[in-house]
This record gives structure tokens, sequence and C-alpha cells, in this order.
């Protein structure tokens, strides 16, 4: 009989405890509902063209079908990889009607530039040095009373997996400085050589650096458009938008596969968030 009495006491108790701690007040965002939020949409294009070109970078006659496809979308904010300047970048916020700001990158040791499209008219663009490269963050906001977000329009080296990881490790430094509270997105073309499945290659230096790099990324971000498949012509998945893996509630991840322009080898990626 005192056994009896005893569980119930526990039962009691067990119950009493689960109101008291009420664990419901610190579900993580991925339990919320699907209408839960504001919504931020995100976009990365290399709107450059392959490698069999003279010349890979942007062409100037295709910004008028890139605005076609921004303003189709409607993102929020965009990351641009392989313009060829700031009069590029001019040419295509000429086309999208001054519904975006931008900024393009300094060139560094590169030929081509990253550049950041965004709604907010008071937004700050920044470069950011990266293996002798630049990238571009930007920073702004949803709505004024949402904490500011972060997005940082990244090109890593295509030809050496060493200087991916250099340059990946850079990047992650920077976006770690960034004030407390801040919501930061990565995006742009990697060029990893890394399967999803298996993050963790051995074989040869080039897959290690690329496993190691990416890896890397993932102890700081969550990676959004992992299963929204390749992006790149031959069935690659080298272009990525990494975002925070607690703050945010992944909604959308698309390729916009038909949406490349002439002879670019790259479709857009872009992701939807409640934040």
């Amino acid at each position: 009989m005192w056994a009896k009495a005893l569980l119930a006491i526990l039962f009691a108790l067990m119950i009493c405890s689960a109101f008291y701690f009420q664990p419901a007040r610190k579900r993580s965002l991925l339990a919320t509902k699907p209408s839960d939020g504001p919504r931020l949409r995100l976009m990365t294009w290399n709107v450059g063209y392959a490698d069999l070109e003279d010349d890979t970078r942007a062409q100037t006659r295709d910004l008028r079908a890139v605005a076609e496809i921004i303003m189709t979308h409607d993102p929020d904010a965009i990351a641009i990889q392989e313009l060829s300047g700031d009069e590029q970048l001019k040419i295509l916020l000429g086309y999208l009607g001054g519904r975006y700001r931008g900024a393009v990158a300094r060139p560094g040791n590169a030929d081509r530039v990253e550049a950041v499209l965004v709604k907010d008219r008071a937004a700050r663009f920044e470069d950011i040095r990266a293996d002798g490269k630049f990238a571009l963050g930007a920073t702004f906001h949803l709505r004024p009373e949402l904490p500011e977000i972060v997005l940082v329009s990244a090109h890593a080296d295509a030809f050496s997996a060493a200087r991916r990881r250099a340059y990946t490790g850079e990047l992650v430094e920077w976006t770690e400085a960034r004030p407390e509270g801040t919501i930061v997105f990565v995006a742009g073309d990697f060029n990893f050589e890394v399967a999803v499945k298996d993050e963790s290659h051995l074989y040869t230096d080039d897959l290690k650096h690329d496993s190691e790099a990416y890896s890397y990324l993932l102890k700081y971000f969550r990676d959004l458009g992992r299963d929204a498949g390749d992006t790149a012509i031959n069935d690659r998945r080298i272009d990525y938008i990494f975002g925070p893996p607690e703050r945010v509630l992944l909604r959308r991840a698309e390729v916009l596969r038909g949406a490349a322009v002439g002879r670019m080898d790259h479709w857009p990626l872009l992701i939807e968030v409640a934040l």
C-alpha cells in the first residue's frame, strides 16, 4: 500500500515540475508555427559565364533579364558574384527601377567583384578582406523594430581548395565580430567539392580542405540550401546560403533552374525564412 502512495506522490511531483519549468517558453524556433515571425527572402546568384568563354564575368547585355528574375521573386536582399564593376551595378539598379540600393566590393586581386542589393534604403555596406580578395557585407533592417541583418556576398577561389579554406576562415572571423544580436547570413559561390552526405572527405588534399572549410562553416551556420539541389551545370552544388542555426525558421529553399541567361553556368538560389 505504501508503495502505491509513494508512486502517487512522485507522479504528482513530476506534474508540478512540468508546469513550474514551462519548457514551452524555451522552445526552439524550429518548432514554432509556420506563420510565426516576419518573413525574410534572400537570393544568391553568380551571374558570370562558363570557363569556355573568353570573358567569364557578367555580361551587360544580360542584366535586364537578371533584373526581371529578381523582380519576379522579390527578395529583400541579393548577393551577386562576378560583376565586372561599379558600372554594371549601376545598370542593374537602373533596370530594377529604384527598388534596391547596392554596392560592389573592392576588386582586390581579382578582375570581378561581389555585390549586394538591398531594399532597405538605410543599408550600410562594408568590404571584407579575405585571402587577398574582398567579399561585401550589407547591414540592414527588415523592419525598424527587428534586429539588424547582415548579408555577405562571397566568392571563393575556383581553382585552389587551400585558398577556399583560408578565405572561409577569414569570412567566419569577420562574422563572429558582428555585434551581439545581429542575424548573419553568408551567401555566394564557394566552389566547394563536397558531398553533403559525407562531410569528412580525407582522400585528397583538395577534398580535405573543402570538407574542413565546409564543416567549419557548419560550426557557426546552417546550410539553408542543403536540400534544394544542384546550383550549377555538371550537377554541382557550389552556391550556398548559410544562416543562423536557431534564430530563423526555414520556410523555402529553391534553385531557380531555367533562370540562367546567355551562357551563365549558375542558377540563383532563393531562400525564405521566418525570423
